[in-house]
């Protein structure tokens, strides 16, 4: 019995450090990115309107224009690759089924079932973040018709709009996302753009249906 609680608490441990050596960092690397993007964002909303037109701003919030149609193209921000993740995970499946077997090696059986739990979880981690590392959203204004398609995990969807009789509606705050309106149907879009830029994103899809109006 005291070899399973030795080795119960040596995989916790070990396991614990190590997650938590993860999070640290990633929450640091994702602590200071969010830092220093709102600290850009800021600076820009301080400089002057002649500057403002200098600073550089996403291609994707400005919008793709290929001679024939404007494309808004926005997809997950990850900090990690899934390869790299499968590497970190491998990495503690391993040190987990390590702790497992020693202890079952000799004769603490009950700490490698726990072990192999362990590992299940982790592999239904990657599985679910694995599937939503490629999702996008996309709005295509080609004419008079206005497409809308997004990926999100496994649900591909797809919308088509008629540009003369389509809305783009305000945000009423900086979280909000922009909404696309055609009478009784509608879709968001702006999912993966930073809050602080939604409202230029919004701004340059009206100020394009506006102008495509006007031909």
């Amino acid at each position: 019995m005291a070899f399973i609680k030795a080795g119960y608490r040596l995989r916790v441990y070990t396991n614990s450090w190590l997650l938590c050596l993860l999070h640290f960092g990633s929450s640091k690397i994702t602590l200071l990115k969010s830092f220093l993007f709102d600290f850009q964002i800021m600076g820009k909303s301080q400089m002057s309107s002649t500057n403002m037109k200098t600073s550089p701003i996403p291609q994707a919030v400005l919008g793709n224009y290929d001679g024939s149609s404007w494309s808004w193209h926005l997809k997950r921000n990850i900090s990690i690759s899934p390869s790299q993740l499968a590497l970190i995970f491998g990495a503690l499946g391993l040190v987990s089924l390590i702790i497992g077997f020693a202890f079952y090696w000799v004769g603490a059986s009950l700490i490698l079932p726990f072990s192999l739990v362990e590992i299940a979880v982790l592999l239904v981690a990657y599985i679910y973040n694995a599937i939503h590392a490629n999702d996008y959203e996309t709005l295509t204004l080609n004419g008079n018709v206005i497409q809308v398609e997004s990926k999100i995990g496994l649900k591909l969807n797809h919308m088509q709009f008629v540009s003369s009789l389509t809305r783009v509606d305000t945000l009423d705050h900086m979280n909000q996302l922009i909404q696309l309106k055609q009478g009784q149907k509608d879709t968001y879009f702006g999912r993966y753009v930073h809050a602080n830029l939604r409202p230029l994103l919004a701004k340059q899809i009206s100020s394009r249906l506006l102008s495509n109006h006007s031909y």
